[in-house]
């Protein structure tokens, strides 16, 4: 038994190999694996993002290049098909921040709560100097070339059964939150962080296992949070986003006029999600009031208030988990510069 499990690992191992060494994993040119079924309510801004590359790639190249978008999660998790764009098994997949922390920690640093006043200020940095120095970062340590930076849902933001308005009010209550990050303003504020797997969260809410949660707000609505959350704090803690990520060793072997069509196509793929994502926020908002939830926006000295009292430990965490301690100051401060 040993030796013939010892044989399969040797052939899938080649597999993967030979895959990443160009050898085509598909009919197609272009294959990207998504999470969410096509026509999935609020999966718009993302399924949506890739749809239009593919059409921009397709038409732009003339038709040289096939895409081809395989929905559902049916080609593996978030992180398994981030490694298959890695190995060149596919080459493209809608993993987000938090998967890509997997494979290049220092993208961790983007998730530091409060850390962006606003979705404009995110996109002035990603855009800008710092997001193409992560991203050719990215490039030649994964593998993967960063064609863009694409919101993921936006901000996440508070639910709870009663008003969270100030720092203290976190004090006592469990929250259901996930990654290690976006426990810390929940503990440094007083409270407890509890990590419940998705399927689980109505229930949780709903028998008070767990307080209260953080998720976009397409989130909230998706699974009828407001039958069991009274509160809708937007507090905008995180900032969700995604690299529109390709593998680099397809990409490097494109003609001069194949790569300029795919990047053309990534930027007009990120601006379209953008707009889609701002638009269902919007709407997601309304549709939340209308449900009877009471929305509490959250002002730029609101979230400051909470950010002097969670950023000392977020810093000392982050520092402690990246592979570049420099760089958290130095997105701090630019972050600073973006927002005056």
């Amino acid at each position: 038994m040993r030796s013939i499990l010892k044989a399969a690992a040797a052939l899938a191992a080649t597999a993967v190999l030979t895959a990443g060494l160009g050898a085509p994993a598909s009919a197609a040119d272009i294959k990207a694996g998504l999470m969410l079924k096509k026509g999935f309510p609020g999966a718009e801004p993302v399924n949506g993002m890739f749809e239009l590359f593919e059409a921009e790639v397709e038409k732009g190249s003339g038709g040289a290049i096939k895409m081809e978008i395989v929905y559902g999660g049916a080609l593996g998790k978030p992180n398994e098909r981030l490694n298959q764009v890695r190995h060149g098994i596919i080459q493209m997949s809608d993993a987000s921040d938090g998967n890509y922390a997997s494979i290049y920690k220092d993208i961790q640093i983007l998730s530091m709560p409060y850390l962006f006043p606003d979705e404009q200020t995110a996109w002035k940095l990603l855009d800008g100097p710092v997001g193409t120095k992560m991203a050719e970062d990215i490039r030649k340590k994964t593998g993967i070339r960063v064609l863009g930076w694409w919101e993921s849902g936006g901000f996440k933001h508070y639910s709870a059964n009663r008003a969270i308005r100030k720092p203290d009010d976190m004090k006592g209550l469990k929250m259901r939150v996930m990654a290690p990050i976006f426990g810390i303003p929940v503990l440094t504020l007083g409270g407890s962080a509890t990590p419940i797997a998705f399927p689980e969260l109505y229930t949780s809410l709903k028998t008070g296992v767990v307080d209260g949660q953080d998720n976009a707000v397409w989130v909230f609505n998706l699974i009828k949070l407001h039958e069991v959350q009274k509160f809708l704090m937007l507090d905008g803690h995180i900032y969700a986003f995604g690299p529109l990520g390709i593998n680099d060793r397809w990409f490097a072997k494109l003609s001069d006029k194949h790569k300029a069509v795919v990047l053309a196509a990534g930027k007009k793929a990120i601006a379209y999600n953008r707009k889609a994502s701002r638009d269902a926020e919007a709407k997601n908002i309304a549709m939340a009031k209308e449900r009877g939830v009471t929305v509490i926006p959250f002002t730029r000295e609101m979230k400051k208030a909470f950010a002097d009292r969670v950023r000392p430990a977020a810093i000392a965490w982050l520092k402690k988990n990246v592979d570049t301690p420099a760089l958290v100051d130095e997105i701090i401060a630019e972050v600073a510069r973006l927002s005056k």
